[in-house]
């Protein structure tokens, strides 16, 4: 009889304490956070740069942005970052939380992290607490990829969140007063129907069409299909891809158009969809407009400016040479082979027979 009672006490506490683990405010069980929503606290484990803030005053707007020391595109974010905080500083205050890190001992890899920044992170910086800055704000609202900032407007409720980039689009309407949280919501929501699309339907749509050299044609047909079903997919990822290498093996001019376009509009643009379509051009021997070698060139820079831990970086200068090159660019090119390398010279574990290749390559443009 007393051990039934024990168990069933025992069970009764179980069940309790994982009620209150699965409820617990810092770990949401699906999103909850929208836009014109009252946004959440605070909670950080220290104030890394800047006076400590304890909450959002009335009258003013702030930018959270979250990033984390291993996060490439965040640290090439940063300036740019600053500039907003310089250009807006009257009006706004900009708030970078560091989240997800990994390994030991964060808050001081934190710390000489922003330390080391020095002008480069020109705003306030804090760390997350405990994982409350992640679970409540960026998981609240349905994300999990950084760097991802939210606006707080003068109310203290969240009038917009996306990609840093996005900010200078946004940030003077909200200060202005200009900005509907209603609307913002509803982009928002037609964004997310169009990325499932994106993400599920159309790979297996295209993909039968790609190939070398496929068919291109049938593929811009289908494509076109899909957007008059979808016209806000046309410059999503997957789409974008599809129709860059369609466009590329048809109508190369019109493919740089789209490419320009296509970019202007994405905070984290498929560079690498532009340099891997041209390069397969190139090394399938098709001659191309210069503005096709061009872009792939400047395609290639922006992926070291901003994936610089993904790239071979003394292969890819030498791949900017041979595309300046064959766009009739040759002083690019000759200062592009000697990047090339100079940055194969540094790694000591690159192939010497390699290295050899890449000055013909120089000698080749020289001459």
């Amino acid at each position: 009889m007393e051990k039934n009672i024990f168990k069933g006490i025992v069970m009764l506490i179980t069940v309790i304490f994982s009620f209150i683990t699965i409820k617990a405010p810092s770990q949401p069980t699906s999103p909850t956070l929208k836009i014109g929503d009252k946004a959440p606290g605070l909670m950080v484990t220290k104030w890394v740069k800047g006076n400590p803030v304890s909450g959002f005053e009335a009258g003013k707007v702030y930018v959270v942005e979250f990033w984390a020391t291993w996060c490439q595109p965040c640290i090439a974010g940063m300036p740019h970052l600053s500039d907003l905080a310089d250009k807006y500083r009257k009006d706004i205050s900009v708030i970078g939380v560091s989240i997800m890190e990994r390994g030991d001992d964060i808050l001081s890899r934190v710390e000489n992290f922003v330390q080391k920044s020095g002008d480069k992170m020109r705003y306030l910086v804090a760390a997350d607490s405990a994982n409350y800055m992640r679970d409540n704000w960026l998981y609240g609202a349905g994300e999990r990829g950084i760097p991802y900032s939210f606006i707080v407007d003068k109310n203290g409720e969240i009038a917009w969140c996306g990609y840093p980039k996005s900010l200078d689009r946004v940030l003077p309407l909200i200060i202005e007063g200009k900005w509907d949280n209603k609307k913002a919501e509803l982009d928002r929501k037609e964004g997310k129907r169009l990325s499932i699309i994106d993400g599920n339907d159309i790979v297996a749509k295209l993909n039968p069409f790609m190939g070398n050299p496929g068919n291109p044609i049938g593929a811009l047909a289908e494509i076109e299909k899909i957007l008059l079903e979808n016209p806000g997919l046309k410059y999503y990822p997957k789409l974008g891809h599809f129709t860059f290498w369609s466009l590329i093996k048809t109508d190369p001019d019109m493919a740089v158009e789209f490419a320009k376009e296509w970019f202007a509009i994405n905070d984290f643009p498929s560079w690498k969809t532009v340099t891997d379509a041209v390069m397969n051009m190139v090394g399938r021997n098709v001659k191309l407009p210069k503005a096709v070698y061009e872009l792939a060139a400047e395609s290639f820079q922006a992926q070291i400016d901003n994936y610089p831990g993904s790239m071979n970086i003394p292969v890819t200068f030498n791949e900017i040479a041979r595309l300046e090159y064959l766009a009739g660019n040759k002083e690019k090119a000759i200062t592009a082979q000697v990047r090339a390398i100079e940055e194969a010279k540094r790694n000591v574990s690159f192939s010497p027979s390699e290295l050899v290749k890449f000055e013909e390559n120089l000698s080749n443009y020289k001459k």
